[in-house]
């Protein structure tokens, strides 16, 4: 498990982005990504479908009727997700998208939810949930939200099949325990990432978070 931190991002290319922003002609609302083979998920009127507003209060959660459409990169170096952004109109935070992005799903296969951002989209929060599936087809949850002021926090999840204390004196042997929150979650210390083991049956679920500012 790679838990460097990532470094502050270079700025994106001005013309990269300005051929991402030609290339957009509707709302993309989620991407799934397997292999570097981009399937882009279009709503086909425009319009964003809605789940019963029961189940969410107060937000439609975007979902819509299928159109595959191939979609390359302009620059291999810019993220899927990045693509997805400039097109929703999300451009004040683009490069720490890019990099955010790049670094959860780098090496894996990955499938990623766009929660639609709120009009105008380049003034409000821009969140994003992924699945990762590494090389020995673990699987990890994680998540991503990005500030028009570029701040950015991302958290990954993912369950280990041994007891928190075997956890942290094996896998996190070199990061300093700061404390237990209340009763059973423990604080691990590893700079600006902070991990989180959490006991769930016999294993442990790892929480791993960085507030990137």
């Amino acid at each position: 498990m790679n838990y460097k931190r990532i470094f502050s991002a270079a700025t994106l290319n001005r013309g990269y982005i300005i051929l991402i922003i030609t290339a957009a002609i509707c709302y993309i609302l989620t991407i799934n990504i397997n292999n570097g083979k981009i399937i882009t998920l279009y709503s086909s009127s425009g319009q964003a479908q809605q789940t019963n507003p029961a189940e969410t209060p107060g937000r439609p959660v975007p979902v819509v009727e299928p159109a595959p459409v191939k979609q390359g990169n302009v620059n291999p170096s810019v993220n899927a997700v990045t693509e997805a952004a400039v097109k929703m109109g999300v451009l004040s935070c683009v490069s720490r998208i890019n990099q955010v992005a790049g670094f959860l799903t780098a090496n894996n296969k990955s499938g990623v939810f766009i929660f639609k951002p709120q009009n105008p989209p380049d003034q409000h929060l821009f969140s994003t949930s992924f699945e990762l599936i590494r090389n020995d087809d673990s699987t990890l949850y994680a998540s991503a939200s990005f500030f028009p002021n570029k701040d950015a926090v991302y958290d990954t999840v993912e369950y280990v099949n041994k007891s928190c204390e075997e956890v942290e004196k094996t896998v996190f042997a070199n990061l300093k325990r700061v404390s237990v929150m209340k009763k059973n979650i423990i604080v691990l210390d590893g700079g600006t990432i902070k991990v989180f083991l959490m006991p769930a049956g016999s294993g442990t679920i790892v929480i791993k978070k960085e507030v990137v500012q």
